[in-house]
C-alpha cells in the first residue's frame, strides 16, 4: 500500500522550537499541497517566486473565503477596517499611490538622524541592564528599541513609549489567521487609545507642519495630493506593526543564534564590517516572518493545483530561506555566507518600505552588545517561542553579562 505523502503540520511536537525539519520534509516531499486547514502551502523557491508574481493573487485578506471565520465574524469593525488602510494589505493601483506617500516619508535624511537615536536608545536600555548582570532581551531591550524608536521619530514625548509597546503588540497579536474573542477585544481596545492619541496628533501636524515622520505622512505629496485623515492614522498603526515585533524578533532571534554559535560570535568580535552581512544570515538562517498570505481573486493555476476564487495561499518563507535549490548547505549558519538571499523582508511591490530602518536596528543594537558586553552568555532559563506559525520570535531570552 502506498503511503501518504507527508502534509504541513504545525502540531507536529517540537515544531515552535525548530520547525525547520518539517519544512525540509515538505520541501523535499510535497512542496505544494493543500493542508487539512483548507489553505495551499507553497515550501519551495519556485513555488513562492511564482505566487509573488502571480497577476490573480491579492495581498488584501478580506477577499479570503474564511475570512469572516478567522475574524469570529467580525468582518467591517475597527480593526477590519484598519486593516483595508494598511500598506501591506493593499494591491496595485491603490497600493502604488500609498507606497509612494510611505517612501516619500522614509527619506536618506531621515535614515541618518535615526543612527543617533537608535545608538542612545539602545545605550539607554543597555545602562540599566548591565548594572543588573544580566536582562530579558525580549522584554526589556528588543521590545522597546523599535517602539522607542518609531515614537521619536513621529516626534513623541519618551514617557509614553511604553504605553505603545502594550498598545503595538496588542494589535500585532489580531493579525494572525485565527484568534481568541479575547485577542480581538484587546486589539480593539489597543486600537482605540492608539486613534485618541494619535488623532490629535495628525490634525496639529497637518496644520503646522514639522520635520518629523508623522508630518511627512501627513503632508501633500510633491504632487498636492494628501491621504486622507483615516489613512494616515491607519498607516501610523502599521508602522507599528509592521516595524515593532519583527525588529524584536529578528534581534532576539539573532542574540540567540550567535550565542549558539560562539566561533561567528568571535568573528564579529574580531571583525565589524562583517555585521550587515550577518544580519542577513540572521533573516536567512532564522528570521522572524515565517509565511505571508495571498488570496486569489479568480479562480486560477497555482504550481500546477487547481485554486478557486477566495482561497488562502501561505507563502513559507521559512522553508525557501533554507532551501538547498537557493543556498548550499542552507541548514549551517555562516556570517561569511557569500549574499545570504531571503524573503525576510518580502519580495516585489511589497518589499518592506522600512527595510533599511530594520536592518539599521539590528546592527546598531548587536554591535552594542559586542562592544559592552563580549562574554554574553545564555542562562539555562528554558526557551520558550511564540505560539505563532506567522511570526517567529521568543517569549523572553535570559542572558547574563
Amino acid at each position: 500500500m502506498e503511503s501518504q505523502p507527508i502534509t504541513y503540520n504545525p502540531f507536529t511536537p517540537g515544531y515552535f522550537a525548530d520547525p525547520y525539519p518539517h519544512y525540509a520534509e515538505l520541501r523535499a516531499h510535497n512542496p505544494a499541497h493543500f493542508t487539512r486547514f483548507g489553505f495551499l502551502l507553497l515550501c519551495g523557491q519556485s513555488h513562492v517566486l511564482e505566487a509573488y508574481e502571480h497577476p490573480k493573487l491579492s495581498r488584501d485578506p478580506r477577499g479570503w473565503d474564511g475570512f469572516a471565520e478567522s475574524r469570529r465574524d467580525s468582518v467591517d469593525g475597527p480593526l477590519e477596517c484598519m486593516m483595508a488602510n494598511w500598506l501591506a494589505m493593499i494591491d496595485p493601483p491603490r497600493h502604488t499611490a500609498l507606497r509612494a506617500a510611505h517612501e516619500r516619508a522614509f527619506t536618506a535624511d531621515l535614515m541618518t538622524g535615526a543612527t543617533g537615536a537608535i545608538t542612545a536608545i539602545v545605550a539607554d536600555l543597555l545602562d540599566s541592564a548591565l548594572s543588573d548582570g544580566g536582562m530579558d532581551v525580549v522584554g526589556q531591550f528588543a521590545d522597546k528599541l523599535p517602539v522607542y524608536l518609531i515614537n521619536h521619530l513621529l516626534g513623541l514625548p519618551v514617557e509614553d513609549s511604553d504605553r505603545f509597546v502594550a498598545w503595538s503588540r496588542a494589535i500585532a497579536q489580531t493579525a494572525e489567521l485565527h484568534n481568541t474573542l479575547k485577542v480581538l477585544q484587546a486589539g480593539r481596545d489597543a486600537l482605540q487609545g492608539m486613534y485618541d492619541y494619535l488623532g490629535p496628533l495628525v490634525d496639529a501636524r497637518r496644520a503646522h507642519p514639522g520635520d518629523d515622520l508623522l508630518s511627512a505622512l501627513a503632508g501633500p505629496t510633491a504632487g498636492g495630493e494628501t491621504m486622507t485623515r483615516q489613512e494616515v492614522l491607519d498607516s501610523l498603526i502599521f508602522l507599528y506593526k509592521a516595524g515593532h515585533l519583527t525588529t524584536t524578533n529578528l534581534i532576539t532571534l539573532g542574540v540567540l543564534t550567535l550565542l549558539r554559535n560562539p566561533r561567528q560570535w568571535d568573528r564579529l568580535q574580531a571583525d565589524r564590517s562583517l555585521l550587515p552581512n550577518a544580519i542577513e544570515e540572521i533573516q536567512r538562517y532564522d528570521g522572524p516572518t515565517q509565511m505571508t498570505d495571498r488570496v486569489a481573486t479568480e479562480d486560477v493555476e497555482i504550481c500546477g493545483l487547481p485554486v478557486r476564487r477566495g482561497q488562502l495561499i501561505r507563502l513559507c518563507l521559512g522553508a525557501v530561506n533554507r532551501d538547498p535549490a537557493r543556498h548550499p548547505d542552507p541548514d549551517r549558519f555562516d556570517i561569511d555566507r557569500p549574499s545570504p538571499q531571503h524573503f525576510g523582508f518580502g519580495h516585489g511591490v511589497h518589499f518592506c518600505v522600512a527595510a533599511a530602518l530594520g536592518r539599521l536596528q539590528t546592527r546598531v543594537a548587536l554591535a552594542a552588545l559586542l562592544d559592552r558586553a563580549p562574554k554574553l552568555r545564555l542562562t539555562d532559563a528554558k526557551l520558550r517561542y511564540l505560539p505563532s506559525v506567522s511570526n517567529r520570535g521568543l517569549v523572553a531570552l535570559f542572558v547574563e553579562f
